[in-house]
């Protein structure tokens, strides 16, 4: 396996890669079945042909005719839709211009989660997971989509790979606030996984930089201030295009339709969501939680894999674990459940489960190792091989509820 992450070269291949698959989604007008994004999708192509100062103000334009939706599209603020409106504007059409955002999130996260490895093992097992985590079940399923998962999942890991970074200069701090407005424009109430995850990164601290904890602490706040600042803005900029407020009417149409469930009036339907989102935490990054599983379900297996790997490694385990942990806690007691809630926890299990298998599986560390030296840029190579096989086989893919 090579010592560093990526080198210039194939940065470049990465970039050539994205731009060939992106040219054959426009070329073959490419749509999704998923209804969730093809409801995206077209939105955005919609919302492009608005003004620009109309896009904080998406609407439904009847692409939601089964539930009779109409008026002000208030499911979430629009931030999913900017940037493909904003590709519509250099010649991409809209539709297209969703999915290669999506695409390109997708990509962006994964990389993102190698800067973040990277930065608590070694460039081996950084590079492993680049080729590892495009191997698991539900990045087969969201290959190519326009939804809000890889655009949150890219909040989260941004918050995260900022805050590693300020440790050594304030100026990251903007990325941290960058990470914190993505989610809060993406998806609203969900930013909250964000800042749980960023709490949980500096209570675990896996660097265990000396004498950056309060240092930390003062650049989520000041993240945070920017980011309440920014919620503020979209709300009056909200009202003067639309008359109407945001965030009022938004909280009342997230919370409206929820119930909580608690072990003394409905333990029954706890335990069932709790199940329901465990299975998923299984299945979705499969086999490497399976490399997890097994690492901590026999003791002599747990002491050879945390004796395997370095402290800030091990640490960062243990923030993927508490940050699947508190994600499930946080989601089963609502009534308002879906598999796609589980997906951020989802990739942070993958990606401790794949540093572990490279690390415990010799025939896989083998094997990854050896095609890294005989296939040329081998996670860039791999990235176009899946897409272009998605492109054949997606109408008979499952989707994610």
């Amino acid at each position: 396996m090579r010592a560093r992450l990526l080198s210039p070269r194939e940065g470049v291949v990465w970039a050539g890669c994205f731009v060939l698959v992106s040219a054959l989604l426009v070329a073959t007008k490419f749509t999704s079945t998923d209804p969730d994004s093809s409801l995206y999708a077209s939105i955005s192509g919609r919302l492009s042909q608005e003004p620009a100062s109309r896009w904080i103000a998406p609407e439904w334009w009847g692409f939601w005719p089964e539930a009779n939706m109409t008026g002000l599209f208030r499911e979430h603020p629009a931030g999913v839709f900017l940037l493909p409106a904003a590709l519509s504007r250099i010649g991409i059409p809209g539709e297209q211009a969703a999915y290669i955002v999506g695409m390109g999130a997708g990509l962006a996260a994964v990389l993102l989660i190698g800067v973040l490895v990277a930065c608590l093992a070694s460039p081996a097992e950084a590079r492993a997971s680049l080729v590892l985590l495009q191997l698991m079940p539900v990045a087969f399923l969201f290959r190519i989509r326009a939804n809000h998962e890889y655009p949150m999942l890219v909040a989260l890991l941004v918050t995260l790979v900022s805050l590693e970074r300020a440790r050594r200069s304030w100026w990251w701090t903007l990325g941290v606030a960058a990470g914190l407005t993505i989610g809060l424009l993406v998806k609203g109430v969900f930013v909250v996984l964000v800042c749980l995850a960023a709490g949980l990164w500096m209570a675990i601290n896996p660097t265990r930089s000396a004498g950056t904890t309060a240092r930390l602490v003062a650049v989520c706040v000041i993240a945070g201030a920017i980011t309440v600042g920014v919620a503020w803005w979209y709300d009056a900029a909200y009202l003067r295009v639309t008359g109407e407020t945001f965030w009022g009417p938004y909280w009342r149409r997230q919370l409206g339709p929820v119930t909580i469930a608690t072990p003394l009036d409905n333990a029954s339907t706890l335990a069932g969501h709790l199940a329901f989102y465990v299975s998923r935490l299984l299945w979705f990054p499969a086999p490497w939680s399976l490399a997890l599983v097994a690492a901590l379900w026999r003791p002599p297996g747990v002491r050879a894999a945390w004796a395997a790997l370095a402290d800030p490694a091990r640490r960062g385990l243990a923030f993927a674990l508490a940050f699947a942990a508190l994600a499930i806690l946080l989601l089963s007691p609502s009534s308002r459940f879906a598999e796609r809630y589980a997906f951020s926890a989802a990739y942070m299990i993958g990606a401790a489960g794949a540093v572990v298998a490279y690390r415990t599986w010799p025939k896989l560390t083998r094997l990854v190792d050896s095609l890294d030296a005989r296939v040329p840029a081998l996670p860039a190579s791999l990235w176009l091989a899946l897409m272009l096989l998605r492109l054949v086989l997606g109408p008979w893919l499952p989707r994610l509820t």
